[in-house]
Parts: C-alpha cells; structure tokens; sequence
C-alpha cells in the first residue's frame, strides 16, 4: 500500500465525499434503519399519524448515472435486455439486483424458446387446417415439446445459477448476511441470549409461534379450497363449453381472488409474529406462492385431469384441443390485466401530481395572485409510489407464476411462451422505468442470490415434468385401455427418463463456473494473507520506513535522543509522529533499530 489508510485497503464510494467511503450509501441506509428499528416501529408510527411518512432519499447524480442505460421506455424494443447490475446493486441493493438480473436473464431464455415454439404452434395449425386428426396432433406435440421444455429448463436453471454463483462471489455475500437484526414490529419478553448469557433480547416462545404459522397456514389452504370450488362451479355452468365468455369469467375470477388475498396475506405473516426479516419474507413468500398456484392453475389441471369424466365430457374437438383454447385465451388476458396494472401505476403518479399542482395553483391565484410553490425533490419523492417489501414480492410472484405456466402448459399450448415472454419484457423496463422516475427508493435489502424464489422455481420444473408425464401416460394411443399398474410404471419410466435427460444437460452444462470458483479462492487468500499479516505485525513489528523526510528525520531525533540517555528532551510519542492519513503513528511502526533501543534502554546506575 502506498499510504497507511483505510482507503488504500478498502473498496471506496464516492458520493459527497470526494475522498470516497469505505460504506456505501445503501449500506449507510441500513445502518440507519437498522439503529432506528431498535427503538421505534417507523411502520407502526406512521399509521398512528406520529409520522408522515418515512422513506430513504433518492440521490439525484444515481439516478442520472441509471436514467439513460436502464430507466427509459425506448429499451422496450432492446433485445439484448443488457442491465448495469452492479450498479444497480450498490444503489438499491442485492435483493432487488438479483430480481432484476433474473429478470433479464430468463427474457432471453424466453426469447429463444419463442424461437422454437412459434414454429410448433404455426406447423401445428396448418397441419390442422389441411385436414389432419386434430387430438392426434395435440398428443404428439406435447410429447415433443414437453422434452424441449425440459432441457430448456434445465439448461436455463443452470445458466442462472452460474450467473448467480458470479454476483455472489463478486459481491461477497454470505447466506444470512444482513438477515438477523430483530424486526421492529417484533413482541416478545426479555429474556437471556441463547448465544451470550451476558445480554438479554426478546425472545417469543417456540411452541406458540408455532402454533400460530400452523393456524396462518390453514386459513391460506381454505382459500385455496375455496378457490377449488369456485373452479368446479365454473366449469359446471359452461358444461365444457370454454368459449370466450368462460375465459374472460375465469380471468376476472383470478384476479378477483387475487387481489382479496393480498390484502390478506400480509396481516397472516405480520401475526405469526417473525423475529427477523429473512423468515418474515419467506413466509410471506410461501403463503403467497401456495394461494396463487392454485388459484391460476387449478382451472387448467382440472380441465387435464378431470374434464373426461365429468358428464359434460371432452368437446368434439377432444379435451387437449379445449385446454389449447382456454390456455392462450386466459394467458392473453392475464397477461393484459398485468401490463396495464404497470401502466397504471406509472400514469396514477402522473395525475396526482398534475391534481396536487392544479390544486395549490389555484389556492395561490386566490391569496394575491402569487405564484404556486415549487416543491423540493425531497417532497417530490413523497409523492411517488411505494416500492417496498409487498410490492417487491407481488411484481416477482407475477414473473414466477408467468414462468409456470411456460413450464407446465407450455407443450399443451406452445403460443403462450411470447405471450410470457411480453410479461417479462414489459415488467423488465417498466419495473425500471418506475423505479427510476416514479417510485420512492426501496429501503436497500440483503439477500443470498434470488433466495426462495429459486426453490420455487425448481419444484416448478419437477412439477412440470410429473404433469407432462400424466398428460402423456393419460392421453396417449399407446396407454389407451391398458391397466392401472401399467400406466403407473409409465409415468415413473417417464419421470425417470426426463431426470436422466437433466442429468446429461448437468454434465453438458454444470451450474457452476471455474472461472467463479478461481474469483472465490483468490479473494479468500486475499482475505487470508491480510489477516495472517495483520496479525504477524500486531505481534512481531517489522521495520517500515516509507515516511515523509521529516517523518525520518524525527525518528533518527528521537534515536539519537534515546542513545545519549536525554530523557527530558523527548518530546511525547504523539506529538512527534503522526501516520499518512493524520492519526498518531502507532508503536508497531517505528524502526526496528528504533525498537530494538527502545527494548534495551542504557543501564543507569
């Protein structure tokens, strides 16, 4: 190091230090919240009217330097979906960069996969329209397309775990980082630290918190069952007729139930009374997974599954031509509730302000026709959308549940896979585009990679590959009429069969990179050599001279000082040397020489 300061060692943030900080501002952010959570529920504060509002500040150069390269409309039409990630990362911190950068990733994944299914649907049409057994051709693209789908899967789980793995490494994360400070909304006793007797913290006992996420997951499983019904009824007024006027009922339905849920679900998690914020998230998570999985695709396992059986039975198109149908029509429109959901959001901040501004125009023209006050961009931000923990996880549900439908349903109906694929683009740039312009500043969070989601996203594609495997084993020629046991040991040859295939892509294509591997072990020896020569010059200084001449010159001073045994005439250690950055040079960085008399002073009489 050329200068004995932390700066020399430490990574540097310049914002309004031109010196740069060793802490950046997101991590200044936490810090803050986390000390202010100690003793005050900001939440809780606000809705008691103690407080306005609360919310981390925007910093005008940051959103400069994100504006052209991630926060503008026009990069709707970008097909590269190229992100400034670790920007982004430091700025609004690695939760919501590693949404974004899956995000992104699994637009291109889709826009490849676009690239197969639509000429699949197109030759599936046209053989259709030249006369061809329509249920014969149905059968067969989805035994063909289900194995597309499945390296596809697997192929694109492992390419964004390497991705993953590398901003992980980059960004030195650890699971748990950032994850165990205790929530303010928190209710327990004080009571002695399981990890330092010394300390007291509160605590909550374990056989109730139990209790209570037990009774929290039962009342989201009769919503679900609710939603079970709802769909049988649905199915028995149309009698397997599922027209257009079925999916737009079904659509309406889904968000109906959707949006009652939300409202739900965060009083579920607050109650089940989380100490940290990780499980409090993934809680949250959980719950919200299970009701939206059910309520988007109980309808269509229904049809799959039971529709045969039931009096109104398959149409004369046959029931894999039906569920063709309702897939891409709900999907359609679902897909057009969520794009004008972000619009909406992005043109109700717009009026508010534009009423809020015509309102204190006017008050100002009454009151002696004085201008209207121009507010700050401080106060500006308070009117901006909320982008906190609710809306993070509703926005990334969307992207999950969309992600399953290609998984599941996608080789029944392979023209759903552009539709998700518009999903994914338009809440991509709009996400951007609202964080960037419109929304206040999320309060910078912690998280290991994508976290739960990735486990979502992993039993999606062991669900997928169970249901490709019935769909095929159920509708297939070669199982028609053919005994129970029969068709069971199908299904397992099959499921055994598709993981072999992800084993092979594994080998092809593992999840992890060398080259992350190298950029880990480095930084740990890096880490390692620091530490191991810290502690060798704590406990055996060594003779560093690389000081200013006047530096050396005090040091020979106080040499020659001590040698001649003129104690009075040595001026204090602090007066006399001080270090490169302004700090008093510590004893572990005179000479050697220096230290060596020091050690064996002349002998008096």
């Amino acid at each position: 190091l050329e200068k004995d300061c932390p700066r020399q060692l430490f990574k540097t943030h310049h914002g309004r230090d031109p010196k740069g900080n060793i802490v950046c501002g997101s991590e200044r952010f936490k810090m803050i919240f986390t000390q202010l959570g100690t003793q005050i529920d900001l939440d809780l504060a606000k809705k008691l009217g103690v407080i306005i509002d609360w919310y981390p500040a925007h910093s005008t150069a940051w959103l400069a330097r994100l504006h052209k390269p991630w926060g503008e409309l026009k990069l709707l039409l970008d097909l590269s979906f190229v992100q400034p990630i670790p920007l982004i990362q430091e700025y609004l911190g690695p939760r919501l960069a590693f949404i974004f950068a899956w995000n992104g990733f699994y637009c291109k994944a889709l826009l490849a996969l676009t690239c197969v299914a639509l000429p699949i649907e197109a030759a599936v049409n046209v053989l259709t329209m030249c006369g061809m057994h329509g249920p014969t051709i149905h059968k067969r693209t989805v035994l063909a397309f289900s194995v597309v789908i499945t390296i596809w899967a697997r192929l694109s789980v492992n390419a964004w775990n390497r991705e993953q793995e590398y901003f992980v490494n980059l960004w030195g994360l650890e699971p748990g980082d950032g994850s165990q400070s205790t929530r303010p909304s928190f209710q327990g006793v004080m009571r002695a630290s399981k990890a330092d007797l010394n300390i007291t913290e509160k605590a909550y006992p374990t056989g109730m918190a139990t209790l209570r996420r037990i009774a929290s997951t039962s009342i989201t499983l009769v919503f679900c069952c609710v939603v079970c019904i709802c769909i049988v009824i649905w199915t028995n007024i149309f009698e397997g007729d599922l027209n257009l006027t079925a999916s737009i009922c079904l659509s309406v339905m889904v968000a109906v139930f959707g949006l009652v849920f939300n409202a739900l679900v965060p009083i579920l998690t607050e109650w089940e009374n989380h100490k940290v914020q990780s499980t409090f998230y993934d809680s949250y998570v959980l719950k919200k997974f299970i009701f939206e999985a059910v309520n988007r695709y109980s309808a269509f396992f229904y049809l799959a599954v039971k529709q045969r059986y039931t009096a109104a039975a398959c149409p004369s198109g046959g029931c894999m031509a039906a569920l063709h149908k309702q897939l891409w029509m709900t999907l359609l429109i679902l897909s057009c509730i969520r794009i004008f959901e972000i619009i909406l959001a992005g043109v109700m901040v717009r009026v508010k302000l534009w009423l809020e501004d015509r309102s204190m125009k006017k008050e100002a023209e009454e009151v002696e026709h004085q201008e209207a006050p121009k507010r700050s961009f401080a106060e500006l931000q308070s009117k901006f959308s909320e982008s906190r923990m609710q809306e993070q996880i509703e926005t990334t549900m969307q992207l999950v549940l969309t992600l399953g439908f290609v998984f599941l349903f996608s080789a029944i109906a392979p023209i759903i896979v552009p539709f998700s694929l518009v999903v994914f683009v338009v809440q991509l740039r709009g996400s951007a585009y609202l964080l960037v312009n419109l929304s206040k500043r999320p309060l910078p969070r912690h998280q290991y990679g994508i976290g739960i989601w990735g486990g979502i996203v992993a039993f999606l594609v062991e669900l997928s590959i169970f249901f490709s495997g019935f769909l095929n084993i159920t509708y297939g020629d070669e199982f028609q009429g053919k005994q129970l046991i029969t068709k069971l040991t199908g299904l397992i040859l099959y499921i055994v069969a598709m993981n072999c295939i992800m084993q092979g892509v594994d080998l092809v294509y593992p999840p992890t990179m060398e080259e992350t591997q190298v950029l880990k072990a480095r930084r740990d020896r890096v880490r390692s050599e620091v530490l191991e020569r810290a502690a060798h010059v704590a406990h055996a200084p060594k003779a560093r001279d690389q000081g200013t001449d006047d530096h050396k010159e005090a040091l020979i001073a106080l040499s020659n000082e001590i040698a001649r045994g003129d104690w009075d005439a040595i001026r204090h250690l602090d007066d006399l040397c001080t270090s490169r950055c302004g700090k008093p040079l510590r004893g572990a960085e005179l000479p050697e020489a220096d230290l060596a008399v020091q050690e064996d002073p002349p002998k008096r009489r």
